[in-house]
């Protein structure tokens, strides 16, 4: 039951934004931002960046809040250790940091003085992995809108699956 009611959720939204009016590029280039800034670890910040840097650029404002949705209350778990990880491996800053044998106040504090080094590294996790999921979520995109688009032109004979 849950299943099909996500699933009619999502198609909901694929609906909408498959729909949406902007040009194929800037909603694709709107989608791929908000891909992007989705990977960072400013989970409170990314609705305000995606407005802010595609209303800047000039790309879907829409797509962008789409496409930031990728880190969620589900998916951070999953996707914010895999980002410190890469960042910890290619950049290394946090290497020196110590990690709690036992949560007391004071290892506690010790752990949020080396916060910065930690977050360096997941900056450049999310960065290196966030460079390829927006490309190929632009040309995902691209495609989707475009081939919509074209199946829904009034010179179309409904023919066109490419």
């Amino acid at each position: 039951m849950a299943h099909q009611s996500l699933s009619k959720y999502v198609r909901r939204i694929y609906d909408r934004f498959i729909k949406l009016k902007e040009a194929p590029q800037e909603i694709a280039l709107g989608f791929a931002l908000g891909l992007m800034i989705g990977m960072t670890p400013f989970l409170g910040a990314h609705f305000a960046a995606c407005i802010a840097l595609a209303s800047i650029l000039g790309w879907s404002k829409i797509a962008a809040m789409v496409g930031v949705n990728i880190t969620n209350v589900f998916t951070a778990p999953l996707i914010y250790p895999v980002n410190y990880w890469v960042g910890a491996r290619l950049v290394g800053v946090s290497n020196g940091v110590r990690w709690p044998a036992a949560f007391t106040a004071e290892e506690m504090i010790n752990l949020i003085k080396q916060s910065p080094l930690v977050l360096v590294d997941l900056c450049a996790g999310g960065l290196i992995l966030g460079l390829p999921l927006a490309f190929a979520g632009y040309m995902v995109a691209l495609r989707a809108v475009r081939l919509y688009r074209r199946r829904r032109s009034p010179d179309s004979n409904g023919s066109e699956f490419c």
